[in-house]
Parts: C-alpha cells; sequence; structure tokens
C-alpha cells in the first residue's frame, strides 16, 4: 500500500492547497488597507476555483478507489478456466 506522499496526484494537489493559500494570504495582507471591488472578485474567483479543484479531486479520488474494489471483487468472482490441448494441438505447437 502506498503512502499519501508516494502518489504523484495528491503531491500536485498538497501543493495546489498550499499554492492558493499563499496567494490568498499575501493578497490580504497586500491589500489590507485598499480593498476595493476589484480585489474582492479576485479572492472570491480564488476560492470558488479552489472549490472546484478541490471538489473534483475528492470525486476522482472516490471514483477511482471504487472501480478497483468492483474490479477486485470481479476477479475474485471468476475462477480460471483449465485449457485442455489435446496430443494433436501439442504436437503442432512445437513443429
Amino acid at each position: 500500500m502506498k503512502l499519501p506522499l508516494q502518489s504523484k496526484k495528491f503531491c500536485a494537489y498538497l501543493i495546489s492547497e498550499l499554492g492558493w493559500k499563499f496567494i490568498l494570504l499575501w493578497l490580504l495582507y497586500d491589500l489590507r488597507s485598499k480593498f476595493d471591488h476589484y480585489s474582492f472578485v479576485v479572492i472570491i474567483t480564488l476560492i470558488i476555483v479552489s472549490g472546484f479543484i478541490q471538489v473534483g479531486y475528492i470525486l476522482g479520488q472516490a471514483a477511482l478507489d471504487k472501480y478497483v474494489i468492483t474490479a477486485q471483487n470481479i476477479t475474485e468472482m471468476t475462477k480460471p478456466v483449465k485449457v485442455v490441448k489435446s496430443r494433436k494441438e501439442e504436437n503442432t505447437d512445437g513443429q
């Protein structure tokens, strides 16, 4: 089983999370005295886009987990079929 920090998807998600939070804090610090309509729209846009990214990542991981569990259940339920060759087929395979 992989640890979360060994997953490239999780590392990319973590970097994007830290990135948007850093940008948000920097914007709030930089605009502390001159907070106008444009600044408000930029911050709200940043929050909405990051929310969509979070929801997309979580839903994607949930769908992937469900797909993997279903595939494991299907492969455990099916029994391998043993193929029996006749002597004639065995002789032609070696030639």
